[in-house]
Order: C-alpha cells, then structure tokens, then sequence
C-alpha cells in the first residue's frame, strides 16, 4: 500500500470544513454537532487519502510534542508540513478508535482548526508554485 500524494483540490475539500469547525471551538465533548462534523472530517480524510499507513505509535514516540493531548502544541502546528500534519491526523485517527472522543476533543480545544490553519498555508504555497 501507498501514499496517495495531495493536490491542493484534496486540501480544499478538508478545508471546506473550517466554517463549520470554527463554531465548535470550545463546545461540549456531547454536543451532537461535534459528532456530526467529526464524521464529515473523517469520511473527507479517508475519501482524499489524508491518511497515511505508517507505525504511528513509533511516529509519536519520535514526536513526544504531540503524544500528551493537554499540550500545546499550536507553535508546532505553526511551522509542520504536509507529512507531518497528515501523520498527526492519521495518529488523531488511529487514536480515535481506542479513546472514543479523542477526534471530538481536538476540535474543541481548536488543535483541529490550527491543523487546518496551516494546511490553508500550505494549500495556498502549492498554488503559488504552479
């Protein structure tokens, strides 16, 4: 199996969950929107190919940063690019499905929305270098 490799129209069908995103920020873990958009976000990252197969529990030991989900990490964020955010997303993912609710508690603590922040920087630099 491979890696499919992102087109900036990939990256604009993930974005088009950011207006939504953005109203969830700071929303109760129950609130059923938060179920509703954590469900679009993962049927657009699996239908894109976000997603990366890797050993993602080796990745975050290499990566401490982003194993401790009360950290901080919007500077990381900041400065990742387009592996590292696909790989954090697929280990968001993959971790989803041993601590349910781990997709909904990153979107309302907003590192879901800084992830798609930077993922519009990064969207806009692949247009540019066309």
């Amino acid at each position: 199996m491979y890696d499919k490799e992102i087109t900036p129209q990939d990256i604009e069908k993930i974005l088009k969950l950011y207006a939504s995103l953005k109203e969830l920020v700071g929303a109760d873990q129950i609130d059923g929107r938060l179920q509703e958009l954590t469900h679009e976000l993962l049927q657009t990252l699996f239908e894109t190919g976000f997603l990366m197969v890797f050993n993602w529990h080796e990745w975050l030991d290499r990566n401490e940063v982003f194993k401790d989900l009360n950290k901080d990490i919007h500077e990381e964020i900041e400065s990742a690019d387009l592996e590292t955010l696909r790989r954090l997303m697929t280990c968001y993912v993959r971790g989803d499905r041993f601590n349910e609710g781990l997709l909904e508690r990153i979107v309302a603590d907003g590192k879901l929305q800084c992830i798609l922040e930077r993922l519009q920087e990064i969207r806009d630099q692949l247009e540019e270098s066309k």
